[in-house]
């Protein structure tokens, strides 16, 4: 989501706020310690007042801290409840902490209350977009549009949203016009490339990510489309010492963490893997987040109370009868994105990319921060008409410019966690599981620059997601009917794509189409992390690309020790040593 959006301020008579304000202007000096220090004297001697708070949540954005920002917009907000231009902060605060279902009824509450702001308007087209809801994050960006044409936030999320709607080229007109406005925005470059590249239109992508390197020597996110965008190799050694010593002088943390994974691309394609893994490890370091797996593990503890195979059958009756959902689940970099791609070759099958619809539909059955009360409060919304309106929900999100498929696919990963409420909504769906080797599945999402993923930052942390994600479609496999999950290795897929690719059509029902192996030459757009790879046809380099990395891997492979028993030989030849394992205690906290 872009960060820029103008809020109006109230008229600045209280001494206080013009403290604010000359803390502001030592952050944009760059003394920092000066501006928190003043911040936090401000904060102890605000009280109650609304128009203080407001301000300190301006303050708080220029910082980069919007989960604080909402703490002050949230004092204001109790202070005058019916304020839109209050409302409306808090919300836009909620928006850019990922808090979206806290920021919905903010957004309709003042939208009622005024329906001509911006920032009301904008969020709720923001808020459209990230549920994949294009029809109406159209019309709510075009209407912000209309209220700021110059607003290159506003610009960036419709050309963001008319690509999702194959409408690129309009797309392109609106991200280009936010880089006139705006040349240092970095979300409309981005959004320009993106598009470029989402069309196949890699070799133009190319060219503009260069340009915008040598405008904007500094702008991390160019640098890591880049890297994405291409192989490398020795003849570019030049541009590889350059960006070094780019990073060298500085920049902010948001760039330089993007800049080092970059190189980390850069020097792994140039199998320079010490120096790859040093740019992949700095560049975690940087973008690492706090993050509660316990609470992950007792909310799945409480999902098993739901979905058991007795209410699982009694759900099912009252499913949607539809079979065009294909879920493809597992852990991220695992081949969901190749999987998705070779199916959506076939003249009646169609992508949707990664939808966060799923994951939406779960929060609203139970909210996400009550794990206590999860079992009790879902099950008791998932009545015969929620399942059947969820659903319907699902399809209309599904089906946005792919009417015509037969079969549509959601590949995103984590829908894993979440296969209780799709076989609830669709017993008919086809459910793909997409594996990979355990190491090249972990160190791929380190070496990834995610955007929402919040624990790949950390490799022991990695390694707990995949054992429960190992535990949850062992549990899965357990209480859906046999043969429901269809296991796709993605080794085996590139080792021997026909026979495999056979396998995923027959999976979804549908007869064999050689376009299929052509996958890489099909038109559409391509909405991933694997970029460039999609474009290209199937190779071989991905196949135990951990080896690469031993020296790096060995307290990974301990962790991951029990799914490691068939390397066991192999990881001692390149001095790792795991020991022998049974099914430990993670299976057992999971299968109950």
């Amino acid at each position: 989501m872009a960060r820029r959006s103008v809020t109006p301020k109230p008229v600045r008579t209280n001494p206080l706020i013009l403290e604010i304000g000359r803390a502001a202007q030592e952050f944009r000096n760059g003394r920092i310690a000066d501006a928190t220090a003043r911040y936090d004297d401000i904060a102890a001697r605000a009280g109650d007042d609304a128009a203080v708070h407001v301000e300190l949540g301006h303050l708080c954005n220029e910082f980069d801290v919007p989960d604080q920002a909402a703490a002050h917009y949230a004092v204001a907000v109790e202070q005058q409840p019916d304020n839109p231009h209050f409302l409306s902060c808090l919300a836009v605060a909620y928006l850019q902490s990922f808090r979206y279902e806290d920021a919905f009824p903010l957004l309709k509450k003042a939208e009622s209350i005024d329906p001509d702001i911006f920032e009301v308007i904008h969020g709720l087209g923001v808020y459209y977009q990230n549920l994949a809801d294009y029809v109406e994050a159209r019309r709510y960006l075009e209407r912000a549009v209309k209220l700021k044409p110059g607003n290159p936030a506003a610009l960036t999320n419709l050309a963001n949203v008319l690509g999702h709607v194959d409408e690129h080229e309009q797309g392109l007109t609106y991200a280009r016009k936010a880089i006139k406005i705006d040349p240092e925005n970095t979300e409309a470059h981005y959004a320009v490339g993106t598009i470029l590249t989402q069309l196949g239109r890699v070799d133009e992508a190319i060219r503009h990510f260069e340009a915008t390197i040598r405008q904007h020597r500094k702008f991390g996110a160019a640098y890591h489309m880049y890297a994405e965008m291409k192989k490398f190799s020795e003849s570019d050694k030049a541009f590889i010492e350059k960006s070094e010593r780019i990073l060298a002088q500085g920049m902010p943390a948001r760039d330089r963490y993007c800049l080092h994974f970059a190189l980390g691309k850069m020097y792994n394609d140039c199998r320079d893997w010490e120096k790859a893994f040093q740019h992949f490890d700095q560049a975690n370091l940087l973008q690492k987040k706090p993050f509660e797996f316990t609470r992950l593990e007792k909310t799945f503890n409480q999902t098993k109370k739901i979905y058991s195979a007795t209410a699982l059958g009694k759900y099912r009756q009252s499913g949607h009868v539809s079979s065009v959902p294909v879920f493809i689940v597992g852990m991220p970099r695992s081949g969901t994105t190749l999987m998705e791609r070779m199916i959506a070759s076939h003249p009646q099958g169609a992508g949707a990319g990664e939808l966060e619809e799923i994951a939406h539909i779960v929060d609203l059955l139970a909210p996400p921060d009550m794990p206590a009360r999860y079992a009790a409060m879902t099950r008791k919304n998932l009545t015969a008409d929620n399942i059947a309106a969820y659903a319907e929900r699902y399809l209309r999100v599904l089906r946005q410019g792919r009417e015509s498929a037969e079969r549509i696919v959601d590949k995103m990963p984590s829908n894993y966690y979440h296969l209780g409420l799709i076989s609830t909504l669709f017993p008919n769906a086809t459910i793909i599981h997409a594996i990979r080797h355990p190491l090249d599945s972990c160190l791929s999402c380190y070496f990834q620059n995610f955007t929402k993923v919040q624990w790949a930052n950390d490799l022991s942390l990695i390694a707990d997601i995949y054992r429960l994600y190992r535990g949850a479609m062992e549990y899965w496999k357990r209480v859906l009917p046999e043969g429901k999950i269809v296991d796709v290795v993605y080794e085996e897929l590139i080792e021997d794509p026909e026979v495999q690719g056979r396998r995923l059509l027959e999976a979804c029902g549908l007869s064999w189409d050689a376009s299929l192996l052509e996958f890489h030459r099909q038109d559409g757009v391509v909405r991933t992390a694997s970029l460039w790879q999609v474009r290209q046809p199937i190779y071989q380099s991905s196949r135990k690309r951990w080896k690469n990395y031993a020296p790096y891997a060995g307290d990974l492979a301990r962790r991951l020790a029990e799914f490691l028993q068939a390397d066991r030989e192999e990881l001692a030849e390149l001095g790792i040593e795991i020991p022998k394992a049974a099914r430990g205690g993670w299976a057992r906290r999971l299968l109950g």
